[in-house]
């Protein structure tokens, strides 16, 4: 599940049942859904450090809960140990694709493909993509940190790139995403699946991912 505004879209009831990797800031979505994922990952360098309180207290009041982060996080303080919490093996961006998850996951542009890696490691096929709209433009109120243009630090709750306008709302501090790149890293994800025939379905309510298949998210539960 990628965090698009496309989820507005959708009946994510029906997922009550299934197996859903979730990311990042999916809390938002709590108080609409009645179910919880299964999975959980973040690897965002500015990410994971600015929700760190919020991953710490998920992680205790969803002991079901499989959590995925960067070791980096352990090393460097950022979040502590827990029973359902397991450190990956993250290397620097590289333009491949993880079978292993025990010796590395590949480091890349969106949360999604971390996720990925790991679904295709426990055998899930087909995988389906929800809320992958993969189309940002950053707001006009945002700064750059450091005068950095990848270091971004929100100033108002107008974050219409999610499903929540305060999902990187004020004080949030994030990564300017380059769809491109992301979109780059899709297709080398896909070809890597074809390899090992593991389907990967767009069933994302409208958006711009192209690179995968795509099927009507309702047309899935009947």
């Amino acid at each position: 599940m990628g965090n698009g505004p496309s989820l507005n879209k959708m009946d994510l009831e029906l997922l009550r049942d299934e197996y859903v990797w979730g990311s990042n800031k999916i809390y938002y979505l709590f108080d609409r859904i009645s179910w919880r994922p299964q999975f959980y990952t973040a690897v965002d360098l500015r990410v994971v450090p600015d929700i760190a309180r919020e991953i710490e207290k998920l992680t205790q009041e969803m002991p079901d809960c499989s959590f995925f982060i960067p070791l980096q996080f352990r090393i460097d303080g950022v979040l502590r140990s827990r029973k359902n919490l397991f450190w990956i093996p993250e290397v620097p961006e590289t333009d491949t694709f993880s079978f292993d998850i025990s010796k590395w996951v590949a480091s890349v542009r969106t949360v999604t493909l971390t996720a990925l890696q790991l679904a295709v490691y426990m055998g899930f096929n087909p995988i389906y993509l929800i809320g992958c709209d993969t189309s940002y433009s950053v707001p006009k109120t945002v700064l750059y940190e450091n005068e950095n243009p990848d270091q971004l630090i929100s100033t108002a709750d107008d974050d219409y790139n999610h499903f929540d306008p305060s999902y990187f709302g004020k004080g949030s501090k994030w990564h300017e995403p380059h769809v491109d790149r992301m979109i780059s890293h899709y297709k080398i994800s896909k070809d890597y699946c074809d390899q090992i025939n593991v389907k990967i379905i767009n069933a994302t309510v409208g958006g711009n991912l192209e690179v995968f298949p795509q099927e009507n998210y309702n047309d899935l539960f009947k």
